[in-house]
């Protein structure tokens, strides 16, 4: 039985194809062991505020630093299912404008987007994500400032 060149082809682009997909999977299990890792810690600081006291913005007090930080922990959720692929388009800027309909939400946003902005630079997913909820943000606060 004789292999011909186009077998040999075949099996080697079903080979490379399997491998960058075993690659692209422990890339999102990364993803997802991360954002585990720091949605465990915000729950840990949320839970303990005594210890989230010395990561509070200098002048913030901490009641309200937790308030951000749980708002923050439900953004994180939302950017984790982006990252994925599950949450996208028109479905990621409807979570985007739900999670700015909360007030806390919002006060998050205003403290701490250019934060995300700024450490979502360079990565195309994260400027996207960051992006829907920097639109969310500004057109809620043109119907409903923050504080209100």
């Amino acid at each position: 039985m004789k292999i011909t060149n186009a077998a040999i082809l075949a099996v080697a682009a079903v080979g490379a194809l399997r491998l960058m997909q075993q690659r692209q999977h422990q890339q999102q299990r990364n993803e997802v062991e991360v954002a585990r890792i720091q949605m465990d810690r915000i729950m840990h600081l949320t839970s303990h505020p005594h210890l989230a006291e010395s990561w509070a913005p200098p002048g913030m007090n901490v009641d309200e630093y937790v308030k951000l930080l749980d708002a923050n922990h439900q953004i994180c959720a939302v950017s984790l299912r982006h990252k994925l692929r599950i949450t996208r388009g028109a479905q990621l800027r409807f979570v985007a404008e739900w999670i700015m309909k909360n007030e806390v939400s919002r006060r998050y946003w205003k403290e701490f987007g250019s934060l995300r902005a700024e450490e979502a630079t360079g990565d195309p997913d994260a400027e996207e994500f960051t992006e829907a909820m920097r639109v969310a943000y500004a057109d809620r606060r043109a119907v409903q400032p923050v504080g209100v």
